[in-house]
């Protein structure tokens, strides 16, 4: 079997995708639909950063992509007086599309059940 070796097109594609991934803010994880999710989780949720790996991007032949991230928050309980807060990490499953302008997220889910568990 002959291994499949990526090209630097590649890398600068996924290089691309995790430099989008990383500049999302919360107001563009509010637009996507996957802020609610965290809002949920405190009386008051607080967004940290968003990491996206690299190891974990797929794009197919039409520069569609798929990675992996993790939002890291602060979860805040109580009211201002007696504040509890508590950090935390989320794993996000993000898309969009990729080419040499760079890349567009249009999506993203964060999975918040391990909160539940």
């Amino acid at each position: 079997m002959t291994a499949l070796r990526a090209t630097a097109t590649d890398d600068a594609n996924v290089a691309r995708i995790v430099a989008a991934i990383n500049s999302l803010t919360e107001q563009e994880l509010d637009q996507l639909g996957a802020w609610q999710d965290l809002l949920d989780l405190s009386s008051r949720t607080i967004f940290e950063a968003i990491d996206g790996d690299p190891s974990s991007v797929v794009i197919d032949a039409d520069g569609n992509f798929e990675a992996i991230a993790s939002v890291y928050v602060t979860l805040v309980y109580g009211s201002s007086r007696d504040e509890e807060t508590m950090s935390d990490e989320y794993v996000a499953t993000i898309g969009g599309t990729v080419g040499p302008e760079g890349a567009e997220i249009t999506r993203a889910e964060v999975d918040t059940s391990p909160f539940y568990e």
